[in-house]
């Protein structure tokens, strides 16, 4: 099963990305933070245990308290030590390409994408990391 983390400051977008996810049947096990630094914190407590770390995370950049560039920022000295490499897509409403190229530059960061998520897009994300899914070789 494929394990996501939503990381957003905005309540509605939690709600908002629960209600795709049931109606397009992907990500069923999504656990939800408003806060990137707790997440960090749980990344940090079980680094070495691989079957609870997240395989997807979805990270918002614009946050008050602990944005999106500080998460990753902590995450990119953590990522060495992590037992399982968790990929990390951008999930922005910002149109500015300057944040799209810095989000970029991150190796961990697989893509910028900007909100709202589309269900082709879910699908997509979804298909590439759940193992019950068979892809074409």
């Amino acid at each position: 099963m494929c394990k996501l983390v939503m990381i957003d400051d905005n309540p509605m977008e939690h709600l908002i990305a629960e209600r795709m996810f049931e109606k397009y049947e992907v990500f069923p096990d999504a656990a939800h933070s408003l806060d990137g630094s707790i997440i960090i914190d749980f990344l940090h407590q079980h680094n070495r245990t691989a079957n609870v770390l997240p395989d997807v995370i979805f990270l918002d950049l614009n946050m008050p308290k602990f944005s999106g560039w500080d998460f990753l920022q902590h995450y990119e000295k953590l990522y060495p030590s992590l037992a399982k490499k968790t990929d990390i897509y951008v999930v922005s409403s910002s149109v500015d390409i300057e944040d799209q190229s810095r989000a970029e530059q991150y190796p961990f960061v697989r893509s910028y994408l900007r909100k709202p998520l589309r269900k082709e897009v879910l699908a997509h994300l979804f298909s590439l990391y759940d193992p019950r899914i068979t892809r074409a070789s």
